[in-house]
């Protein structure tokens, strides 16, 4: 196991890293909040650096819910082949041990998620083109043949399975995390078939390998400047995957946003991303039904869209939870007749409107 207390030796007897940081002192502490893994940050007077490690288990829920170390290691072989179609988009990894179930990456401490950014200011529109422009970089191109499991973990895919697709569609599962001021609306066989069919696609459309958890916390932001970070859940899959689960993320801010009296651009900033992406339409309709079952699960499930929890009042947040249930619905029922953004932007209109208006 890695630890705060073990660091400061780790570095000490790595000579690459003892000689990028330089000098001493050297200090080390916790930073982030990550859901799976670990995250230190080790700095000198002049440098510093982020080191990040997968303990055996969920981060999360703790020790009782274990997971294999080995998850990390598809975040190095991924992060490593996105640097090289995406380079100025991807942190410099300056190294990996696979022994150690770490990595070492450079620290971006003057940026902040994306997440975070959008509770305070309107987002350039640039940054959205950016995120555009990388799921259409993963989308054009293919990583060099490896192994069976190099790029994806098994075990992480099963999470996502889980989470987005399977329990938070059963009533009363155990693993969801329902608020009390919460009740989710009736889902008809519409939207049980358009949860089956993303399923299918989650599972079987091996399109191109795809980031795997491309939200507005994995993408770090400094100005118009973005680093896309935490790749750990990649696999090969439905690029309408991460388009979708992007889409949701931007939702989820803009709809603080509207709640909390501040400038609402969903339509500008959704418009910047599918625009710079370029590719095909159908690609469209599988976004649409993955961004409605992502805005879903995050009502539900302990890992809470941040956005929704940080709306300042209690009603307003009640009534943005049944907001997000009844366009979630929407989108899932209702994706294959998309045939143009246009429809989408329609359908979430439809559901903004008596707030935008």
């Amino acid at each position: 196991m890695i630890t705060q207390d073990t660091i400061v030796n780790y570095l000490d007897a790595t000579p690459v890293l003892r000689a990028l940081l330089e000098s001493e002192p050297l200090h080390v502490s916790e930073i982030g909040d990550g859901n799976l893994n670990f995250i230190f940050r080790a700095s000198t007077p002049q440098k510093s650096l982020i080191i990040k490690y997968a303990p055996p288990y969920l981060r999360l829920l703790g020790e009782d819910f274990k997971l294999p170390q080995q998850r990390i290691c598809v975040e190095m072989h991924t992060m490593t082949y996105f640097k090289t179609i995406a380079p100025a988009l991807i942190p410099n990894i300056y190294h990996a041990d696979e022994k150690a179930f770490l990595f070492v990456m450079e620290d971006l401490k003057e940026f902040e998620t994306l997440q975070k950014v959008q509770l305070k200011t309107p987002i350039a529109l640039s940054v959205y083109e950016k995120l555009g422009d990388f799921l259409g970089k993963i989308y054009a191109h293919t990583p060099p043949l490896k192994e069976l499991n190099y790029y994806e973990n098994a075990t992480l895919k099963n999470i996502s399975e889980n989470y987005i697709f399977r329990f938070p569609h059963i009533p009363n599962h155990e693993a969801l995390a329902i608020p009390p001021f919460f009740k989710p609306l009736p889902k008809d066989a519409h939207f049980y078939q358009g949860i089956e069919m993303l399923l299918e696609l989650f599972l079987n459309a091996k399109e191109t390998l795809i980031h795997g958890d491309l939200h507005t916390g994995s993408v770090m932001v400094k100005e118009d400047k973005i680093a896309i970070i935490d790749a750990e859940f990649s696999f090969f899959g439905p690029l309408g995957f991460d388009m979708g689960n992007l889409f949701a993320h931007i939702l989820f801010g803009e709809i603080y946003a509207l709640f909390e009296g501040k400038k609402v651009q969903w339509k500008e900033a959704i418009n910047a991303v599918w625009k710079s992406f370029g590719h095909d339409e159908h690609i469209l309709q599988t976004s649409v039904g993955f961004c409605g079952a992502e805005l879903y699960r995050r009502l539900v499930v302990p890992a809470k869209a941040k956005p929704l929890e940080a709306i300042s009042t209690q009603k307003n947040k009640e009534e943005a939870y049944h907001l997000v249930d009844a366009l979630a619905i929407n989108l899932v029922s209702n994706f294959l007749h998309v045939k143009h953004i246009e429809d989408f932007y329609t359908m979430i209109e439809r559901h903004l409107c008596t707030k935008t208006h």
